[in-house]
């Protein structure tokens, strides 16, 4: 019986960490350095398309085949996250994610 509830237990969090807001930060950016727009708004909000689209029609994003997402520190506070993050260049950035209907989307606004 304690098999069966450990066993139960393990697959809730490797399932929960799947889709947390980490990993979603790191398909949103590893998706978007491979050039893969349609891929990389499965993982953003509505606004955050808006945007992707934008800037796809100005001629797109530089694909970056050898973009390596690595997290440094995460803050969750309710249905908000912010990830940092850096490449392989060493150069840091953050990434804001929303929670919407328990799934985490990557936020970004124009006004930002």
């Amino acid at each position: 019986m304690k098999k069966i509830v450990l066993t139960a237990a393990l697959s809730v969090l490797l399932f929960s960490c799947s889709s947390g807001p980490e990993s979603v930060a790191e398909k949103f950016t590893e998706n978007l350095a491979q050039g893969k727009i349609e891929e990389a708004k499965k993982y953003a909000t509505e606004s955050t398309k808006s945007m992707l689209d934008l800037v796809n029609g100005f001629g797109g994003f530089p694909v970056d085949p050898d973009f390596e997402f690595k997290a440094e520190k995460d803050s969750v506070v309710g249905n908000k996250a912010w990830i940092t993050f850096t490449n392989q260049k060493g150069e840091e950035d953050v990434i804001e994610l929303v929670k919407i209907d328990g799934k985490w989307l990557v936020h970004m606004e124009a006004d930002k």
